[in-house]
């Protein structure tokens, strides 16, 4: 269990969104970078093109201005370091952008603690969205714990902690983020007490039960499939569908997105869950198979790493010989040994909008259920970077009678 206070050092890494407010002096000379009017409706138009209730986010804010998060949250408490013109331009925004301003905390404000539960830590997207949520709950003057809920015992392969959730409860938490879909979900709903709940990055399967915001995850493996149909690639294999009611939803979308182009009968589905070991297996399955196909999705990146070394094994070239692509748009994908394809599934949005849902949870929100579904984009790197293989390299097994 980690603890982490409103301004502890996570909050001020690279790519977090909260940096000194010093490094954005030249932008609060200027009111803003020049990025104003045009930027604040793209925003408000990237906001829109989502399914559910439309609002900013204090990323968002910052975003349209062109500053940091940490400086958007200073002009907002009304720093003095802040000049009073970029003060009343932030302030414009967060209004435009529905924004709450009414749950923003002083610095010394301390509101109480949120706690996070997930499935892993090893995830590298899982950390993507708890910096995404700690930012916007830093705001209201929050401090969060991330807890991992699985527990391994000899009854059950995997177990909910639900020991830990009580004793969240009884230490008095505001209320539980809860990132994907985590292991015996209905314990750990039933452990939370009468505790607001708001899950990220979820499956379908939760909407109408409590406040959601999910990947699109259709128009995501759309995404993938339309950029491959596009390089040429027909026989086009997904790893994933297994372990959880989110792989077999994006499994389903890629069948849906192949079907669109008329390819359903070369849509293959290996079984994988989200696990490097097993998108190995999967791949390796794949490439020895009687047709390999010159293109594979996976349900995320660390299975497309998997299927990678799976490739590497079997001899062939990523990606004259093979395209691969991921999902999560994590550190994984874009580093400079991977550089895989992947689904963007805007991580700091998805985050910062569920962290918005809780504390007006808290602060006594009673209407029905939410549900946001924010729409991904596809970010394209080496690993799809070209068309299918010529056929005299394609490899089928031979059978002998």
């Amino acid at each position: 269990m980690r603890l982490n206070g409103p301004m502890s050092n996570e909050a001020n890494t690279p790519g977090s969104g909260s940096i000194d407010p010093h490094s954005d002096q030249a932008a609060q000379r200027e009111g803003t970078t020049g990025q104003t009017i045009d930027q604040i409706e793209h925003v408000e138009e990237r906001i829109a093109a989502e399914d559910g209730p439309s609002r900013g986010t204090l990323r968002d804010v910052a975003d349209s201005l062109g500053i940091s998060s940490a400086v958007a949250l200073r002009a907002l408490r009304g720093h003095d370091d802040i000049l009073p013109t970029l003060k009343g331009r932030v302030h414009e925004a967060a209004e435009r952008l529905n924004f709450p301003l009414e749950e923003i905390a002083d610095e010394a404000d301390h509101r109480g603690v949120v706690a996070v539960l997930v499935n892993t830590m090893r995830n590298t997207w899982i950390s993507d969205l708890v910096r995404a949520a700690r930012i916007e709950l830093t705001a209201t003057g929050r401090s969060v714990v991330v807890v991992p809920t699985r527990r391994r015992v000899p009854e059950y392969p995997i177990a909910a902690d639900t020991d830990a959730i009580e004793s969240l409860v009884k230490l008095d938490v505001d209320g539980f983020l809860t990132i994907s879909d985590l292991h015996d979900m209905d314990a750990v709903l039933e452990a939370t007490g009468d505790r607001p709940v708001v899950s990220i990055g979820c499956s379908r399967q939760f909407v109408g039960r409590l406040d959601t915001v999910r990947i699109d995850d259709e128009v995501g493996q759309g995404l993938l499939v339309d950029h491959l149909v596009g390089l040429g690639h027909t026989e086009i294999a997904h790893v994933g569908g297994v372990g959880s009611t989110l792989a077999r939803e994006r499994a389903d979308a890629f069948t849906a997105a192949m079907r669109r182009h008329g390819l359903e009968s070369t849509a293959r589905v290996e079984p994988a869950d989200f696990t490097e070991q097993v998108g190995l297996t999967a791949g390796q399955m794949l490439l020895r198979g009687s047709q390999v196909p010159t293109a594979i999705t996976c349900t995320n990146d660390v299975s497309a790493i998997g299927v990678l070394s799976a490739a590497r094994d079997a001899g062939y070239d990523v990606p004259s010989q093979l395209a691969v692509a991921g999902y999560g748009n994590t550190s994984l994908a874009a580093s400079g040994i991977a550089q895989v394809t992947s689904v963007d599934p805007n991580s700091t949005r998805l985050g910062a909008l569920a962290a918005q849902f809780l504390v007006e949870r808290v602060s006594g929100h009673e209407e029905g259920a939410r549900d946001v579904a924010v729409a991904p984009k596809i970010v394209v790197r080496r690993s799809t970077s070209a068309g299918p293989r010529p056929a005299s390299t394609k490899r089928k097994r031979i059978t002998v009678d």
